[in-house]
């Protein structure tokens, strides 16, 4: 069987003229193969565009421990990336789980902004309970809120 989940991380970055921008993603994943999971999702990155449709990957590895992200986007005629990865250690399990240091970047490989982001605690049961093989309440949302950002990304409204 495939794993699946959903995960909700918020933060903020800084762009090259020292300004902060709020960041967050909601995302769900399938497992393709082994420790590679496909990504879609919602972003919310302020003037690096507003919930925006997302896909990218993420990447789990055992040796050494670490979850990389990579999810892509557009916002009218601008595309953007945001990288990051998190290197799990035992003796630091909820820091080291929970803080994702990102870049935030052009395409071509231009970084506009960096920062960090986290995932909160209070978020734990539902990211535990998304896991399960059954349609949860926060998977319905999710999905729910995905079809309302294509919805009105189709009929041209803007957020």
């Amino acid at each position: 069987m495939k794993l699946s989940f959903t995960e909700t991380m918020r933060g903020k970055v800084t762009d090259g003229a020292g300004e902060v921008h709020p960041i967050a993603f909601h995302i769900r994943t399938a497992q393709v193969a082994g420790g590679l999971f496909r990504i879609e999702g919602i972003v919310h990155a302020d003037v690096f565009g507003d919930e925006a449709p997302c896909q990218g990957t993420l990447t789990l590895s055992a040796a050494p421990p670490s979850i990389h992200y990579a999810l892509f986007w557009s916002a009218g005629d601008r595309h953007y990336e945001l990288r990051g990865a998190k290197s799990p250690r035992p003796l630091a399990p909820v820091q080291s789980m929970t803080i994702l240091p990102v870049t935030l970047s052009h395409p071509s490989g231009l970084e506009l902004a960096s920062g960090t982001m986290h995932f909160g605690l209070f978020e734990l049961p539902t990211f535990l309970a998304s896991w399960l093989p059954v349609p949860t309440r926060a998977r319905r949302q999710f999905e729910a809120r995905c079809a309302a950002v294509a919805r009105r990304a189709l009929l041209g409204e803007s957020t």
